[in-house]
């Protein structure tokens, strides 16, 4: 471990960030949402944080004088179980030492808050990876990520596909539970709660399901950037090309579609519809020490010390 550290910043020190991020210019996570958390830092700074949806968030930098060698925000996913690196920047292309700070640091306050797991998006191949698995952080799963053809957008819906209603979510969880290898539910979702949690980190604004069998058969999740499938392994073709259909309905084609290592055949059908392979990333995560604070010592009388 290094001995730099890295400390969490007031949501007024976090809004001042914004005149620097242009001289935190590497990125090692993307930046999805990073910078909407530091105004959301901000707006929370000036006494509005009644507002809904308003994130909660941990802002960690390493300070060099006034300036900063790095920082890292994290979000809080469903349930606060579960909290994610959303954007991690450094001023150096290479700083493994900040990165292990700020890493540790995040996990730190992300635990004082009731957290128990913290996750990040990483390219893969990226020269940062050493220095986040010495942070603990340990990869369990590669994402491949596909751009969509000129026309995504423009089709329909398929008329069995319809909004995921609040009674489909126990059907979503169990068609997780058939769709994703038992070592990737072990390390992200192991309980419904969890699950709640890898949901949030995909971002969706708009979710969809079809049911096969009275039950839940197909599900895509359509976010600003990356659209999300699972699909019954049982079903065959059939549900893929339905998954497909709605993703080409409803991402835009600034979308990526994200597909998990496991399901080649999900890969080969979009790529068949016109998809273009862009790259691909790995999924790493920490499991967090639970802090329980001590209790107060009470005084307790002699008689109630003695057997009855």
């Amino acid at each position: 471990m290094t001995e730099l550290r890295a400390e969490p910043l007031s949501p007024i020190d976090a809004a001042t960030l914004w005149p620097q991020l242009h001289k935190l210019s590497t990125e090692v996570v993307a930046t999805r949402t990073g910078e909407r958390l530091l105004l959301a830092a901000g707006l929370a700074a000036t006494g509005l944080d009644r507002l809904p949806r308003l994130p909660r968030t941990v802002v960690a930098a390493v300070r060099r004088g006034l300036a900063y060698r790095g920082i890292v925000v994290a979000r809080a996913l469903a349930g606060g179980r579960a909290w994610e690196l959303v954007s991690l920047r450094l001023e150096r292309e290479k700083d493994d030492d900040a990165v292990i700070a700020l890493i540790e640091a995040a996990g730190i306050e992300a635990a004082r808050r009731g957290g128990l797991q913290l996750s990040l998006r990483l390219p893969e191949g990226s020269p940062h990876r050493e220095a986040t698995r010495r942070a603990g952080l340990a990869t369990y799963l590669r994402e491949e990520l596909y751009a969509p053809p000129p026309n995504a957008g423009t089709g329909q819906i398929p008329g069995v596909v319809r909004p995921l209603a609040r009674a489909d979510r126990a059907g979503v969880f169990r068609l997780y539970h058939r769709a994703v290898p038992e070592r990737v539910r072990r390390a992200e979702a192991p309980t419904a709660a969890d699950w709640r949690a890898v949901i949030d980190s995909y971002d969706c604004d708009e979710q969809y399901a079809a049911r096969c069998d009275d039950r839940v058969a197909v599900w895509v999740g359509i976010g600003e950037r990356e659209a999300r499938v699972l699909t019954d392994p049982s079903g065959g073709p059939a549900l893929r090309e339905l998954a497909i259909d709605t993703v080409l309905a409803r991402l835009g084609r600034h979308g990526t579609l994200v597909v998990p290592e496991f399901d080649p055949a999900l890969a080969e059908t979009a790529m068949l519809r016109g998809f273009v392979p862009l790259g691909c990333r790995e999924v790493a995560t920490r499991r967090l020490a639970r802090l329980e604070p001590l209790k107060e010592a009470v005084p307790v009388s002699a008689s109630a010390m003695v057997p009855q």
